[in-house]
């Protein structure tokens, strides 16, 4: 078993994730999502990072979560998670993003490893990921299918939501995807949510 040093770290880059909730993600407001379930893919690109020396910029990072029914974020609702990581990561990029979205180095993710995770497996995968403005793209390996474009208002500009719990500011802008599927593992992590809701925008996080 590794002994993990605890590190500084801080990511910031461009985020968007796609779920089974038709309309917004209820999560953030502690309501039940669509089906009394959440099934969510989740991309960051990372183009500027860092966890101690260890440079992480313009790596890519994918997750699926699939939950018990009830409020994703109930302590009594349990997730199943697992996290791809960009095949171009070398070993320290590896071990550096598994502590930090494990939540062995703090920040965000250590209330949720130590509440909510019931299985966590990780893949080496390749990772396209692009951005022009509020139009999203994401490729990972075989496995996961994202486009997205953020919802946009009666001011023609596209909307935010708040609080989310996985940026600084804890604002996302609105989305929805025109794609949004998953086939990976033994059917556990399977789903076709296009058309469906959509998180976007910039993100910034460290554990301090």
């Amino acid at each position: 078993m590794r002994v993990t040093m605890t590190q500084q770290w801080t990511i910031s880059g461009d985020y968007v994730e796609a779920c089974n909730c038709e309309v917004a993600c209820q999560c953030v407001w502690l309501e039940p999502p669509d089906d009394d379930v959440c099934t969510v893919s989740l991309a960051w690109h990372i183009r500027e990072g860092n966890y101690g020396d260890v440079d992480l910029s313009d790596l890519s990072v994918g997750m699926l979560i699939s939950t018990e029914e009830g409020v994703m974020f109930d302590s009594e609702t349990e997730w199943d998670v697992v996290l791809m990581i960009d095949e171009t990561a070398d070993d320290d990029q590896r071990e550096a993003i598994e502590d930090i979205y494990f939540g062995r180095a703090g920040g965000i993710w250590e209330p949720v490893a130590d509440t909510h995770v019931r299985s966590a497996e990780t893949a080496t995968v390749p990772i396209e990921f692009s951005r022009d403005g509020d139009e999203y793209a994401v490729e990972i390996g075989d496995a996961v299918t994202m486009e997205a474009h953020g919802a946009v208002g009666f001011n023609d500009e596209v909307g935010t939501i708040s609080p989310h719990p996985l940026t600084k500011s804890t604002k996302v802008q609105t989305g929805k995807s025109t794609t949004a599927t998953v086939s990976y593992g033994d059917g556990e992590f399977e789903w076709d949510v296009s058309g469906n809701n959509a998180y976007l925008g910039d993100f910034e996080l460290a554990n301090s």
